[in-house]
């Protein structure tokens, strides 16, 4: 008999738990899907920066990018400069401060991983020792 008396009042309370559960679905629902659409989109910028770099690093001029490194740099002060294997190997003395960061600035434009950079000083002058891979 209570049932009867308030069978209308039960069936609102069904009806308003019904639509709260569906409501909180579909916010968790689109939450999922904003979260899905900003992995995929960061996906896609770190593919685009992966081929961006995989075609730098694979560009066949890269090793005549390199060689230009000793370009203005004197050939008495340039012990040992190789390229074997898409790796630079070179030693340099007494540079000056302005000879020094041409070098460095040049292979920072160019796409090479940097391995080892040793500058040790000596009264204005400067040994420099690089290692690089491409």
């Amino acid at each position: 008999m209570i049932w009867k008396r308030y069978q209308n009042e039960l069936i609102v309370v069904i009806a308003l738990l019904l639509m709260l559960t569906a409501y909180f679905y579909k916010q968790s629902q689109a939450n999922k899907l904003d979260q899905t659409k900003q992995e995929v989109s960061a996906s896609i910028d770190e593919i685009a920066e992966i081929i961006a770099l995989k075609n730098q690093w694979g560009d066949p001029k890269l090793s005549t990018k390199i060689k230009k490194v000793k370009e203005n740099i004197d050939e008495k002060d340039i012990k040992a400069f190789t390229i074997k294997n898409k790796k630079l190997t070179a030693s340099f003395s007494d540079l000056d401060s302005k000879e020094m960061n041409k070098i460095i600035i040049k292979l920072e434009n160019i796409a090479v991983q940097i391995i080892k950079l040793k500058v040790t000083s000596s009264e204005e002058k400067y040994n420099m020792e690089i290692k690089c891979k491409w």
